[in-house]
């Protein structure tokens, strides 16, 4: 079995971010030579996402609108309690609305690839989600097979 990991940087400037990275997916497992197996997206950060939809401009509107319908920034988080929380970083932020929404969304997708293409769907994109940006961010492509 071969296996090929490559890491993209992303500078996200908003607080909430959807940028298609599909094309960086396909072009590493095009890179990788692997013709068959999976690709793993996986996102290092507990206030970030990786998702699939389609790539609509009003459907990110509504994906944005509902996300804070569901956890909205300004109810209390105990993450934000500061100074009761221990191990505080110096430079942290009032954040708990990012963490859930970054639990509700997950950290990865797992897809298929066939015969050197990755499979998705007609209408399928796969987008990493800022949900505390403006910040620098890393997602890291693993693609396993044959």
């Amino acid at each position: 079995m071969q296996n090929s990991l490559k890491k993209i940087t992303l500078e996200t400037k908003k607080q909430f971010e959807i940028i298609d990275i599909t094309e960086h997916v396909k072009k590493t497992v095009t890179d990788s030579g692997i013709k068959n197996g999976i690709a793993v997206i996986f996102c290092p950060h507990t206030t970030a996402a990786i998702r699939l939809n389609h790539n609509e401009p009003l459907l990110m509107q509504d994906i944005m609108k509902m996300l804070y319908r569901l956890v909205p920034i300004d109810t209390s988080y105990s993450h934000d309690l500061f100074e009761v929380r221990q191990n505080v970083a110096p430079n942290e932020r009032s954040n708990g609305h990012a963490h859930v929404k970054a639990f509700l969304l997950g950290s990865s997708e797992t897809l298929p690839v066939e015969k050197g293409e990755l499979l998705l769907g007609t209408k399928q994109s796969i987008f990493f989600v800022e949900l505390d940006g403006g910040r620098s961010r890393e997602v890291q492509i693993k693609v396993l097979g044959e």
